[in-house]
């Protein structure tokens, strides 16, 4: 998802490049793309957004609009509001298995060009040089609540590897 963050999102009827990202959100509860972040605003309801259902593809040359008007300020819109807390706060949130093990927090989401999650990438906190990396799938993942995810597969410890990383 990264990589799409670094895509420029282009705006089709004028021709005009509209900037890029400063996220794409993923609706917990359906495992999907909800929004496209443009500019996040210093609290929640100042920031311009995108809908998913605006994108025309999430493909790594670019992200096309049909149009400006496509993008809006989320204070006008009380979806589009509820749909940008729950992505914003997806990020960094806690998983659990459902023993009450921590697997780590949520760093990353890989989308296909539909939009829909494919993989949760899962981190623990860093332990010297290793970070141990789960990858989930979104079956994989449920309970996504307000506060915390919990891995239902028995095999989420046995997809963790250790990757040795240099540097922050």
């Amino acid at each position: 998802m990264s990589a799409l963050a670094k895509r420029e999102v282009l705006a089709m009827d004028v021709g005009r490049r509209i900037g890029r990202p400063a996220e794409i959100l993923v609706d917990p509860a359906r495992h999907q793309v909800s929004l496209v972040l443009m500019t996040e605003g210093a609290v929640p309801e100042l920031s311009v957004v995108i809908p998913a259902a605006a994108i025309g593809t999430f493909d790594l040359d670019a992200l096309t609009v049909r149009s400006m008007t496509d993008a809006h300020l989320a204070v006008h819109d009380p979806a589009l509001l509820s749909e940008l807390e729950a992505g914003l706060a997806l990020r960094r949130r806690p998983v659990f298995t459902k023993d009450g093990e921590r697997l780590g927090t949520i760093d990353g989401v890989d989308i296909d060009a539909t939009g829909n999650v494919t993989s949760y990438r899962v981190r623990k906190p860093r332990l010297g040089f290793l970070r141990p990396r789960h990858v989930l799938s979104p079956a994989d993942v449920g309970g996504l609540g307000t506060e915390f995810a919990v891995a239902t597969s028995p095999d989420a410890r046995a997809s963790s590897k250790d990757e040795a990383e240099t540097g922050a």
